[in-house]
């Protein structure tokens, strides 16, 4: 082999040398800088963030407490169950307050609210739920004594406890349709009242509803003049709301003690 020969193979080593070290080095440990680069650029905007947010840790707390003790009132305003004396004696209360006569009265059963899709067909339709399972009375009986009958029968069938997934007689399972927030079921009570009373009884009871403390809202309202009593009579639909989950006991209404039996039957005492 020539010394020309020697050269030339000297120099192809040398060359593959190179591209080798290029190749199998320089190449990978450059990638691998570039991707501890990217890292770094990543982990550098998150620290940036976690910073913003530490620095405003104090705000954030006082925020969240704000709003969970607002979320806090919103629940106190609804009651942890409801049954049918409960509707009986919001219309005794309406009767005494507002010069109205209830003339018809119907209790319809617990209905379960999907509120994790509330405009979908597991809505509640008040019209249906005020007609399944309902009770009515009539005027003469929505008084104290149709209310403490009503009451005894009930207490022994909702007591407020009724077990996972349901809230009494005539309440459906509630499996799907509690909020996937809280973990409480919303309710809808549906009452029917028939009425006469005059123009400014209206407007109270109207108040009456919308002003309780209670969750309440009128679906329909229908009202017509009497001609021939100079009276206003109509027909309200109004939906009672309850939270059944919540950390409370159930307030039973309150029912006066009603008299019985007179000890002059043919007014003969002076």
């Amino acid at each position: 082999m020539s010394t020309r020969d020697k050269k030339i193979l000297i120099i192809l080593a040398g060359v593959a040398i190179l591209a080798l070290t290029y190749f199998l080095i320089f190449v990978p440990q450059s990638n691998k800088r570039d991707s501890l680069k990217s890292e770094n650029m990543n982990l550098k905007s998150q620290y940036n963030q976690l910073s913003a947010l530490a620095a405003k840790a104090d705000d954030y707390t006082e925020k969240t407490k704000d709003m969970s003790d607002a979320m806090q009132q919103v629940y106190d305003n609804f009651p942890s169950y409801l049954q049918i004396e409960n509707g009986i004696m919001d219309a005794v209360a309406i009767e005494k307050s507002t010069n109205t006569n209830i003339t018809e009265l119907t209790v319809g059963s617990p209905t379960a609210i999907d509120v994790n899709n509330p405009t979908g067909d597991a809505g509640t339709d008040s019209s249906s739920g005020s007609s399944t399972d309902s009770s009515t009375t009539d005027s003469s009986n929505a008084d104290s004594s149709q209310a403490a009958d009503s009451g005894s029968s009930q207490s022994q069938t909702g007591d407020g406890s009724a077990g996972d997934g349901s809230a009494g007689d005539g309440s459906t399972s509630t499996g799907s349709a509690k909020s996937t927030v809280t973990g409480y079921q919303l309710y809808d009570v549906s009452t029917v009242m028939a009425f006469k009373t005059e123009y400014h009884g209206l407007k109270a009871m109207l108040g009456e509803v919308i002003g309780s403390s209670q969750k309440k809202t009128i679906s329909t309202l229908n009202v017509s003049f009497d001609d021939s009593t100079g009276k206003l009579t109509g027909e309200m639909l109004v939906d009672s709301y309850f939270l059944y989950g919540l950390d409370k006991p159930y307030e039973a209404p309150y029912i006066p003690a009603v008299p019985h039996g007179t000890n002059n039957l043919f007014g003969t005492t002076n």
